[in-house]
């Protein structure tokens, strides 16, 4: 019986089998969904996240095949997926492993063997090897690496982690971050023979957050000395922030960090190696910890200068009516000083949440955005960010309200679109209602960002009624090859239409994906694809799109 409660959706048209298998599995204590089409799957895939799949091959409408390739894309493309069918032709076989099938049951079955051949994939799938990077897990390797401390006495270990990958998977999704760790993983295979030996093991930890580098001693003398693990490290960090910088585009790389530690593994008769091994990492990482809180120093005595001098600039983003392209408004962004590693948004706030600053600085942003509203033509909208935590500051909301009053023109107030970015969870639905009828007596109005992802759930939607609703980018991302993706898009352009809010896309990078939107009702967008967020350009009527997007 499985550890844990583990999720299995079963897809099959047949309803009398979806219950005997359902009894099967809850009996040994998986947790069972069920779906009768391809379609009703995928959408309960895409919602409930199953750790297997059980799938027919031959079904209405959509097929075991068309379902198993549209799995591949985005949210779930890292659920294992296992075939049953009553196929029994070795072409049969191959044809479902093209699709992407990790194993293959024909039908009858015994419940013997369906449970076998469950255990062995998630075990495939979870335990021995990564499915992002498809490097061999710790576990995987532990053997191999006590045989070689055995052979050798002394290993050196290199531990690379990643940091501000939580704030990119919420600015950016989860498929961004899977792509960071992916260049890392590939960036130390192709290392060995080159900067590390071929007999020397990488590795990723249980949790798919960091990579382990194991290295054997030198030929020469037998040891791992400091300096040999210096060299290496630096080797390491120099190719891998390379590869970073070529592949990754430089707004996303600006919230990436690299860091890499080292130690020694040394053989005793007193330790068990399982706790030497773990003893090494935690010393490897302690090392990261040294450097990490160096760099935090650093950027807190940056931020301490920005928020003293209020050293905050506004770029503009437009939002364009995607019929004629025509700019409706422009977002107003805050960033940092040039040059800074506190110039972007995210790391800005990075620290001001360490330091429990992000009411003032979302004060300050607020602020800034305010007035550089001024500088935008007379008839455009102007979408200003704030937090939910920044309005439930006060008992009843009134001074975060008259602060958007005292540095809001009373002529562009209801040109004012104020945005709520929700990092939080709304416990509080009546002040939030409160604050946001304050806004409106003013003029003001209401938007939703992220609407598709994070918090920014359908109760918030229904509790603020907004203005305008602006998909999260992570909906957009891979939206032209995901079926799934559409249909939630169609029925949020639905809700909006009925309510009459207005729906807006954001994130748009490519041709297709603008496309898609239109295909699909989307009356407004905004992304790269119009153009980058700029304060020295100059502002325009409409904004068609690009030919290519180059992100700088």
């Amino acid at each position: 019986m499985p550890d844990e409660r583990l999720r299995i959706l079963v897809i099959d048209d047949d309803s009398d089998l979806n219950a005997t298998v359902a009894a099967v599995l809850t009996a040994n204590g998986y947790e069972v969904l069920t779906a009768t089409g391809g379609e009703q799957g995928l959408e309960v895939a895409f919602t409930r996240h199953p750790h297997l799949i059980l799938l027919d091959v031959t079904m209405p409408g959509m097929d075991g095949h068309q379902v198993c390739r549209e799995l591949q894309f985005g949210y779930t493309k890292d659920i294992p997926v296992v075939f049953l069918t009553a196929r029994t032709e070795l072409r049969h076989m191959m044809q479902a492993n093209r699709s992407g099938a990790s194993a293959y049951i024909t039908k009858p079955f015994k419940p013997d063997h369906l449970l076998q051949t469950i255990s062995e994939v998630l075990r495939d799938a979870s335990v021995y090897r990564d499915d992002v990077t498809g490097l061999p897990t710790l576990a995987n390797v532990q053997v191999e690496v006590q045989r070689m401390l055995f052979d050798h006495g002394q290993l050196g270990i290199i531990y690379v982690s990643l940091g501000g990958v939580q704030a990119l998977e919420q600015l950016q999704g989860f498929e961004v971050v899977d792509e960071v760790y992916r260049i890392v993983g590939q960036g130390l295979q192709q290392a060995r023979g080159d900067l590390i030996r071929d007999d020397d093991f990488v590795s990723i930890s249980s949790l798919g957050d960091a990579f382990l580098i194991v290295l054997s001693p030198s030929r020469d003398t037998g040891f791992v000395t400091e300096d040999d693990l210096q060299v290496v490290k630096l080797r390491l960090e120099q190719d891998l922030l390379r590869r970073l910088e070529a592949e990754l585009e430089s707004r996303l790389l600006a919230t990436v960090d690299l860091f890499v530690g080292s130690s020694r593994l040394t053989q005793s008769p007193k330790i068990r190696f399982r706790r030497a091994l773990l003893d090494a990492i935690t010393r490897a990482t302690q090392s990261i910890e040294v450097e990490r809180d160096e760099i935090r120093s650093r950027l807190r005595r940056e931020f301490e200068e920005v928020m003293a001098g209020e050293l905050l600039t506004c770029v503009y983003h437009p939002i364009v009516d995607l019929n004629d392209f025509r700019a409706i408004g422009f977002e107003l962004l805050s960033r940092g000083p040039c040059e800074s590693d506190l110039h972007r948004p995210d790391a800005l706030f990075d620290i001001a949440r360490m330091e429990g600053r992000v009411t003032e600085l979302d004060r300050l942003c607020r602020r800034t955005a305010c007035r550089a509203g001024n500088e935008l033509p007379s008839d455009r909208l102007r979408f200003v960010n704030t937090e939910p935590v920044t309005m439930f500051l006060h008992s009843r909301g009134e001074s975060f309200v008259q602060e958007f009053v005292d540095v809001t023109p009373s002529s562009q107030r209801g040109l004012t679109v104020i945005e709520i970015t929700e990092n939080t969870v709304i416990d509080d639905f009546d002040r939030m209602r409160d604050i946001v009828r304050q806004l409106r007596g003013h003029g003001f109005r209401v938007a939703i960002d992220d609407a598709g992802a994070g918090y920014a759930g359908l109760q918030t939607m229904v509790e603020i009624e907004p203005d305008f609703i602006k998909l999260d980018m992570s909906l957009i991302r891979g939206l032209d090859a995901s079926v799934v993706k559409q249909r939630l898009v169609r029925t949020l352009r639905d809700f909006c239409r009925e309510a009459a809010i207005t729906l807006i896309a954001e994130g748009i990078e490519t041709r297709r994906q603008l496309d898609v939107l239109r295909e699909l009702g989307v009356s407004h967008g905004q992304g790269f694809l119009f153009g980058l967020p700029d304060a020295d350009v100059q502002l325009r009527d409409a904004y068609p799109p690009l030919e290519t997007v180059t992100p700088t």
